[in-house]
């Protein structure tokens, strides 16, 4: 259906007798009702006319951004037009009191956000944002340390893999080169956000966001939980200066290209410069990865056995034949805003940080597919402009439990048997590995936000607003980066807050603590347990923004808290938090308060009531044959042979030896040491055949006293 639809639609109302000049309440919300369904239906049109230009864009074609480009200025006079469409029709007696869906979608059509800019305003932002990124992409000028003509995704391969100081500042300035011009940003595109916030009927543009976002006070709120979580980010940053730079480093900002980052706002590259010193599960699932070659479609696919695990259902298939994975990461998805059409354009290089992605990205794609399940989700409760941290935190909380124990084990990555060994020591390398992605992302979105922020109102000098990206990051961040390299994020380009993605960082630790917590043990399958309590979750998506997000805040922590909270990381990093602490102010009061134990030849232990096999080559003890009864030629002693050597002793040896005492309270000073039940067994096999050694030995000996006692008796009597 084209834009067409709405002036034949009032074209023929116009001409209907029956329903010119009606007033009664249900013809107003019946042609309310319908007149949405038609602006609805034409969105969707606009949106898969986008969706197939970005896409063109995205995959190299010849005419793909002029195509974009037309696409996404006539969807800005689109969006406008129905807006003023649905506020003629809007009437005083349209919508009843408990019509809360169709009260939902008029207020999202009402407010499209940007896109009620003049329509040259909103044609200077989309022209800006899709020719910068464009750029960055195709650019093949970029230095990867051998070669000064390499592509995007070249440049991002050899980046994380660069040790070079200053290899890694040369391959950083060639991306600046492909950057949008600073001063055209600053002065035509930033100043944008003003006038989108008076459109929108809002004074300021902290308000604007907050609406956007949905949640009220959401910046302030943003602040507040960043103050808690600040001081963990300030300690991995020492730690990170300390192994890069040394104990003159620390406190002090580092060079962004020193995190083998573009922009500063993931670290993960870093993370064979900074592993304790037992990394066993790192390097495990670092070769496993290059071995199963986890990249691109596999680690997609991998990641979609994984929600099916948690029992969200399967992928749609098309989802990977018609993907593209041979292209740039990060992963960008584009949506044709039907049921089951979203795609990925992706990488297929191998790494830690490209497998935990997909498993976000599949969760988002599948997180559009639930949404859809729900008949009440027309276009724009599934698509609403709105920046929902739910949308955020779900695929997020994934991609944490991607790193679960049981998760490696089921990918392969890991056995869950070796992981039950030394367990702190695994969970410390995984903590260093989500910190690594997380809580940079964290200051990065806050950072960008608070100075976009201080621009527009004014509080940064004119003359020193240039400069300022810089001035700012260094400060907040401790982070040296040069005055413009934040245009290569799309969130900047296009005037876009970060706020929810900050918000949604925060809630999926919350949610995956409100599983966690939930467990009878830290050693219980949290793979299957959510697969058992995932209802929660899919109520939750298949609401879609029929509800806005805060409101759901309580249901989707199972109603343990109703408000975003820092605890969640802050819980969730406590054995990091003290690995920092001991890292970065060492004494000899801080020396590992467990006991690494080397784990070579591993055999699964066997279940608890499984009697081990014994190999065919142990010969066991022979009996000794007598011709007499031994117990009847035993003297009393007084001595309790049985309690000494008794099979009552030995039976408590062999089930202390089988159920050795895995130490639990990480808040006892000593764990107890943990051993292969192999071992155990053999020695009491060793002891049980001591024992009847020893028994044999007394016994005979006892026996020959008796003799001899005897001898003594008859010679006496004869």
């Amino acid at each position: 259906m084209g834009t067409f639809t709405l002036p034949v639609f009032f074209l023929l109302l116009a001409s209907c007798p029956t329903l010119r000049g009606t007033s009664s309440s249900d013809d107003d919300r019946r042609w309310l009702v319908s007149m949405i369904d038609l602006v609805e239906m034409d969105y969707v049109d606009h949106c898969e006319q986008r969706s197939s230009a970005a896409w063109s864009e995205l995959t190299g074609s010849s005419k793909g951004l002029h195509l974009k480009l037309e696409r996404d200025k006539s969807f800005g006079l689109f969006s406008q037009h129905q807006t003023t469409e649905v506020k003629n029709t809007l009437t005083a007696h349209a919508l009843a009191p408990d019509d809360n869906i169709l009260r939902r979608k008029v207020k999202l059509l009402l407010q499209p956000g940007d896109t009620l800019m003049e329509s040259e305003q909103w044609i200077r932002l989309v022209t800006f944002g899709d020719t910068a990124l464009h750029k960055i992409r195709t650019a093949t000028n970029y230095d990867c340390g051998t070669s000064t003509n390499c592509t995007l995704r070249e440049l991002h391969y050899n980046l994380a893999r660069q040790q070079d100081e200053e290899t890694l500042r040369r391959m950083k300035i060639s991306w600046e080169k492909n950057l949008p011009n600073m001063t055209d940003y600053l002065e035509h595109i930033l100043p944008l956000l003003r006038n989108a916030s008076k459109q929108n009927n809002y004074n300021t543009l902290e308000d604007y966001w907050d609406e956007l976002v949905e949640y009220e006070g959401a910046t302030l709120k943003a602040r507040e939980l960043w103050g808690k979580i600040n001081p963990l980010y300030t300690k991995l940053h020492k730690y990170v200066a300390l192994k890069l730079k040394g104990l003159d480093a620390i406190g002090k900002p580092l060079p962004v290209h020193l995190f083998r980052s573009l922009t500063g706002e993931d670290w993960s590259n870093l993370i064979e410069s900074l592993l304790p010193k037992h990394a066993g599960i790192y390097q495990k699932v670092h070769a496993n990865l290059q071995l199963k070659d986890l990249g691109g479609l596999k680690a997609f696919k991998q990641a979609a056995k994984l929600i099916t695990a948690l029992n969200f259902g399967e992928m749609n298939p098309e989802v990977f034949s018609e993907s593209i994975f041979n292209s740039t990461c990060p992963t960008t998805l584009v949506d044709w805003c039907q049921p089951n059409k979203m795609r990925a354009v992706t990488c297929k290089d191998v790494s830690l940080a490209n497998y935990i992605e997909a498993h976000e990205a599949v969760m988002k794609i599948k997180y559009k597919q639930i949404i859809n399940l729900h008949s009440n989700n027309t276009y724009i409760l599934r698509e609403a402009p709105r920046y929902s941290a739910i949308y955020e935190a779900i695929p997020g909380f994934t991609s944490l439990l991607s790193l679960n124990p049981h998760a490696l084990h089921r990918a392969g990555l890991f056995p869950i048997e070796i992981f039950n060994y030394n367990q702190n020591f695994h969970r410390l390398v995984l903590q260093l590995i989500t910190a690594l992605r997380d809580l940079p992302k964290l200051n990065f979105y806050l950072a960008a936000d608070e100075w976009r922020l201080n621009v527009l109102m004014g509080s940064i000098p004119y003359a020193k607003i240039p400069r300022s990206w810089s001035d700012f990051r260094s400060n907040f961040s401790l982070i040296e980066s040069s005055d413009s390299d934040f245009l290569g994020d799309p969130y900047m380009v296009f005037n876009k807050p970060f706020i929810g993605k900050f918000l949604g960082i925060i809630l999926k630790y919350q949610i995956y603590l409100s599983f966690a917590d939930e467990l009878m043990s830290d050693d219980d399958d949290l793979i299957q347990y959510v697969s058992q309590h995932n209802d929660r979750l899919v109520d939750i998506m298949m609401q879609g923004y029929s509800t806005s997000w805060p409101e759901m805040i309580s249901d989707v922590l199972g109603k343990r808290e109703n408000s975003l909270e820092y605890t969640g990381i802050t819980d969730y990093y406590r054995l990091l938090d003290e690995y920092l602490d001991n890292q970065l102010e060492p004494s000899a009061d801080n020396e590992e308060p467990y006991d690494y134990l080397e784990v070579e030849d591993f055999d699964v232990e066997p279940e608890v009531n499984e009697i081990p096999t014994i190999p065919e080559t142990t010969e066991l003890p022979q009996k000794v044959e007598t011709h007499e009864d031994l117990s009847e030629n035993v003297i009393n002693t007084g001595d309790d042979i049985n309690s000494k050597f008794g099979i009552e002793t030995s039976t408590v040896g062999v089930l202390e030896i089988k159920n050795p005492v895995v130490a639990k309270d990480q808040n006892k000073d000593v764990a107890p040491k943990e051993a292969s039940y192999n071992l155990y067994w053999w020695i009491g096999i060793g002891v049980a055949i001591a024992v009847v050694v020893i028994l044999i030995a007394i016994i005979a000996r006892k026996r020959q006293s008796h003799r001899k006692q005897l001898e003594r008796q008859r010679r006496t009597t004869a």
